[in-house]
């Protein structure tokens, strides 16, 4: 399984970094889990690569998971519709 940690802040600065994590994720063929516990702030462009990578993995017949979303970011998810998409609502619930 390979697995993305997520920062406290992930701006728009951090988005870059991130979408070269997303993409090395997704070449390596395996189940995607994406640590989400630390996040306190996330950009909506954020947002959208992570949206990204769930299409993408979908298309690719991968699996993608949330290890202990911060409620931040599913506020975040939440507030801009995002939380079903992203498989944030079922995490949440957990």
């Amino acid at each position: 399984m390979a697995t993305i940690q997520c920062q406290a802040e992930l701006d728009i600065a951090a988005a870059s970094t991130l979408h070269q994590q997303l993409l090395s994720a997704l070449q390596t063929g395996e189940p995607l889990e994406i640590e989400g516990q630390a996040v306190r702030r996330i950009h909506a462009a954020v947002l959208q690569l992570f949206l990204g990578l769930m299409n993408e993995a979908r298309s690719l017949g991968l699996p993608v998971r949330w290890h202990n979303p911060s409620s931040a970011l599913i506020e975040s998810a939440q507030l801009l519709g995002l939380a079903d998409p992203l498989g944030l609502s079922e995490a949440g619930s957990n």
